[in-house]
């Protein structure tokens, strides 16, 4: 193995994401945040997006995810696309508790909060693993990856199937018995 390197962008796809326990203790850490945490576990938003987000963003349950226009005047996200997300029951309830706008500081100040509030609660991790928490478990969900896709706003649909393919609750096995159903 002497020599042998790893190729570059080559990487481990096993995301880390957070199950009930852990978003739990974290709401339970810092109840003055615990609704800004589920509105981000909720709703797939980046640090970046929810900072600056207003109330305006939602119109008949659904969050406009746009980030500040640029100079061309066009608001883009990370991906250089507007998404829209639809709101479960408990990101609406969240996003009802929040203010408006909902953050009003630096992306930067809220990894910072997100770090205190998780090392009080004792689950480590990143502020975007609340983003890869909701992409993992739409997916072991059985929702579509195309449309996951489309939820968490990735330009390409390989940074999806790269992250999140491995978790799809039917394996070859069962899709292929599929077949004796329609067939």
């Amino acid at each position: 193995m002497e020599g042998v390197e790893i190729p570059r962008g080559v990487r481990s796809v096993a995301v880390k994401f957070y199950g009930k326990k852990e978003l739990v203790k974290l709401y339970e850490a810092n109840p003055s945040r615990s609704s800004l945490w589920r509105f981000m576990t909720h709703t797939g938003i980046r640090r970046g997006e929810v900072a600056g987000c207003s109330k305006e963003k939602v119109r008949r349950n659904v969050l406009h995810v746009e980030s500040e226009p640029g100079e061309n005047e066009e608001g883009r996200t990370k991906s250089g696309r507007w998404r829209d997300v639809p709101l479960n029951k408990e990101a609406r309830k969240a996003f009802a508790e929040l203010p408006d706008p909902l953050v009003s500081v630096h992306p930067d100040t809220i990894s910072d909060w997100f770090a205190e509030d998780a090392k009080k609660a004792g689950i480590g991790g990143s502020l975007h693993r609340l983003r890869h928490t909701f992409g993992a478990t739409l997916t072991m969900a059985g929702v579509p990856l195309r449309r996951i896709q489309l939820l968490m706003g990735h330009a390409d649909y390989a940074t999806t199937e790269k992250y999140y393919a491995h978790l799809t609750p039917n394996g070859s096995d069962k899709a292929v018995m599929l077949l004796e159903k329609l067939l």
